[in-house]
């Protein structure tokens, strides 16, 4: 708009200057084209206020001050340091929310795969099914470890908040002589049984659900690396809002392998 006003303004300038004695018009000694190039130079100089709005002022304050960034938020680094590498966000590119609800995530809904069409007739995708044949072994190998991981996981939270800094140590302490604590030795397991439980042999590749469980493991055992930073150093806050990090990692996860659990092959997981 700016720029169009003085346009105006100098159009209607070259108009009067036209009237008056060649002379005169000559004294002025005018380059019209620098000076529509100074108009447009003096335009830019001006117009800032119509850009796009810069960074607010809270995002300025995480950008200067790493340790306040989300954890959802974090530099994960190539997935160098998870559990395992191919999650959603390694793969996709995207991050699922921190928390998933339930009948948030929908699951993939091929029209094809190699033998011909799917079957979408029913309740579920043909292409899609995981059998019970697959489904219940993996859940009797594995259901049980996961219970107990998610248990002492919780069991953590409490200690927390009663300051027991002793038993969130035994919780969570890695002793090359000792087994892993349960919420560490279950992670390598949640990666395994949610590969049996959400993947197919009617359709290649890896499914949405399986990439997402992946991504929540990785999650959780980010949580577990802050809690024990956070206790070396009794950081009580810290230990906390690493824990609750955990604790929507742990039940988002449990969410998506929910869904392939019926009672042919067992109960569901509770959450934390």
């Amino acid at each position: 708009i700016i720029i169009i006003i003085i346009m105006i303004v100098l159009w209607i300038f070259f108009a009067l200057l036209s009237f008056l004695p060649v002379s005169v018009s000559l004294a002025f000694n005018l380059d019209r084209r620098q000076l529509l190039i100074n108009a447009a130079i003096c335009s830019t100089t001006i117009s800032p206020i119509f850009l796009p709005p810069t960074v607010s002022n809270a995002e300025t304050d995480i950008l200067a001050a790493p340790d306040t960034i989300p954890y959802e938020r974090r530099d994960r680094k190539k997935n160098k340091f998870a559990v395992v590498r191919e999650d959603y966000w390694y793969m996709m590119g995207k991050t699922p929310p921190r928390r998933l609800l339930e009948g948030q995530l929908s699951g993939d809904n091929p029209q094809w795969n190699a033998w011909g069409a799917c079957d979408t007739s029913g309740s579920e995708n043909s292409c899609t099914y995981v059998p019970l044949k697959q489904r219940i072994p993996a859940y009797g190998k594995y259901s049980f470890f996961i219970t107990l991981g998610a248990k002492e996981y919780g069991m953590i939270g409490g200690a927390l908040d009663r300051q027991d800094w002793d038993q969130v140590q035994e919780l969570l302490l890695l002793d090359s002589t000792t087994t892993p604590p349960a919420c560490v030795d279950a992670l390598l397991k949640m990666v395994l049984f949610a590969t049996s439980m959400l993947t197919t042999p009617n359709y290649s590749g890896p499914s949405r659900e399986m990439l997402v469980a992946r991504f929540y493991v990785n999650e959780a055992a980010f949580a577990v690396q802050e809690i024990r930073a956070a206790m070396k150093e009794r950081d009580l806050s810290r230990a906390k809002a690493a824990w609750e990090f955990g604790r929507d990692s742990w039940n988002s996860y449990l969410i998506v392998v929910n869904r392939q659990i019926n009672t042919k092959v067992g109960d569901k997981f509770d959450l934390i």
